[in-house]
């Protein structure tokens, strides 16, 4: 079968054994310290079981696809690496230039050329590079090593909020660690494993520097690791998230103030050099990324090309259509409704003509469950406690808000830009942790707060 040898049955078993080993040590290291590594092991090996889902739907059901793609590319570059040292590590500084691939032979096998034209789509061939030696060329091992190595960054965005809220570890945990979807196309040898991993890991770095001021050293490196990821891969993410950070350390500073009189001294201060600060590293970073997130108007027209391509007939039943819209703010402003609601809840459960369709379909049936839930609760609040109490309670917690902040924008952009339903799936995933957690602590304050006062 395509991509798969014999040897990916025989050492997978071993693999699985040997990482269950130093899972199963570094949890019990812990776990008289921390009660939260209750989930270490499990959390790790629901996304290797995704990770092993991925590699059997592309190589039985897809029989091809990007996945793929990247095994064949980063096998080629690292038989490269044997072959020809320099040319190696100037490829992995991201030189992709035309004399580089004329490096690739018959000996080391040759990339897919769409991919050495993309940046973006080739850094997963240069980050999965680092899984090839370990998993001896084979595409099963290097997707569960991919899945092993993306995992601390999800592990500590669950770490994050079980600390604020641990009277809701298993919502939490649902909401991070084992949503399927997340699971499934947040553990392969794609783009998203990364992002998602880098994008979890980022927020976590940026609230231990600036909100619980620990370990400065290790998470700046962290940081900037992550910055490098994302914007290697998926730069979107990364504004989005750093915006998302922005609010949530002006929020949490405007919170921790005390006194009149230091409000209107201090904290002027504090948000011109959060607010330049931030708008600085995200045009140098746009600088960096080039092409398409080069500025706003390049995203503005990559918006548009992008939602009409996925829209074409070649892709199939798979694809919908929230309208046209034209390469300006106000234009892509009207779509907010259609953007918002596509991006969140479709597909549709009717929506889904296949099985890993329908269990994103399933994940949003219930995503718009709770929101309906949300809702209602706000409502009562509204009318039954006041305005007070019901901006509090979804406005009180900086990471709260920043999950809020961060998830409908990002949910807007890429309901605009995607009008394909597997594309969709894919790229929602980041959002999803910090939505459901967030929704999940909402719905726990409300009903906490509801007891006390009976009380």
């Amino acid at each position: 079968m395509i991509g798969l040898s014999i040897w990916d049955y025989i050492f997978l078993p071993l693999y699985l054994l040997i990482i269950y080993f130093f899972a199963r040590r570094h949890q019990k290291k812990k776990i008289k310290q921390f009660p939260e590594y209750k989930y270490y092991t499990q959390g790790l090996f629901a996304k290797l079981f995704g990770g092993i889902g991925v590699v059997l739907i592309y190589c039985f059901y897809y029989v091809g696809g990007d996945t793929l793609g990247y095994w064949e590319g980063t096998t080629s570059l690292i038989n490269l690496m044997f072959n020809d040292f320099d040319t190696y590590l100037s490829i992995m500084s991201s030189n992709l230039s035309p004399e580089n691939f004329n490096a690739f032979d018959t000996y080391t096998g040759w990339p897919p050329y769409y991919m050495y034209k993309d940046p973006q789509a080739f850094s997963v061939i240069r980050f999965s590079s680092i899984t090839t030696i370990l998993g001896f060329n084979n595409f099963m091992l290097m997707t569960i090593l991919v899945a092993w190595i993306t995992y601390p960054g999800v592990w500590k965005l669950f770490r994050l909020f079980y600390e604020q809220f641990p009277e809701i570890k298993k919502q939490i945990a649902i909401s991070i660690l084992f949503v399927p979807s997340v699971c499934f196309w947040g553990s392969g040898m794609l783009k998203d494993a990364y992002t998602l991993s880098a994008a979890a890991w980022l927020v976590y770095s940026f609230y231990m520097i600036f909100i619980k001021k620990r370990k400065i050293i290790i998470n700046t490196i962290v940081i900037a690791i992550c910055i490098y990821v994302l914007i290697s891969l998926k730069p979107y993410i990364f504004y989005a998230v750093f915006v998302g950070i922005i609010i949530m350390l002006t929020h949490h500073y405007l919170k921790s103030l005390q006194g009149g009189f230091i409000k209107v001294v201090i904290l002027p201060v504090i948000v011109i050099f959060l607010w330049a600060g931030g708008l600085y590293l995200i045009t140098q970073m746009g600088q960096v990324a080039g092409g398409a997130y080069s500025s706003v108007d390049a995203m503005l027209e990559t918006a548009v090309v992008t939602q009409q391509d996925l829209r074409r007939d070649y892709y199939g039943e798979n694809t919908f259509d929230i309208g046209t819209f034209d390469a300006n703010i106000p234009s892509m402003l009207k779509k907010a409704p259609e953007a918002v609601i596509a991006g969140l809840y479709r597909p549709f459960l009717w929506e889904c003509n296949n099985p890993i369709m329908l269990i994103s379909g399933v994940e949003n049936f219930i995503l718009i469950l709770l929101s309906f839930y949300i809702i209602v609760l706000i409502v009562v609040a509204f009318f039954k406690i006041g305005f007070k109490y019901m901006f509090s309670s979804l406005f009180d917690n900086s990471l709260v808000v920043f999950s809020f902040v961060f998830s409908i924008p990002f949910t807007f952009f890429i309901g605009l830009t995607t009008a394909n339903f597997g594309a969709l799936v894919r790229y929602k995933i980041p959002l999803i942790p910090f939505l459901l957690a967030s929704l999940f602590i909402v719905i726990y304050k409300y009903n906490r707060d509801q007891t006390k006062s009976k009380t």
